[in-house]
């Protein structure tokens, strides 16, 4: 995320584009081990 800011800090348009990918693979890649968390918790519940 740092590095994403100090991207964005920068005047180049290309960085600001690079800023914005990095944004979503980062939101991407946060929401796939969210996913993962609530099957490996559901999966591994002790049922009581």
């Amino acid at each position: 995320p740092v590095q994403v800011y100090n991207w964005t800090q920068r005047g180049d348009p290309a960085f600001v584009e690079r800023a914005s990918g990095a944004i979503i693979v980062l939101l991407a890649f946060l929401l796939v081990m969210n996913a993962i968390a609530i099957l490996l918790r559901r999966r591994f519940e002790r049922r009581w």
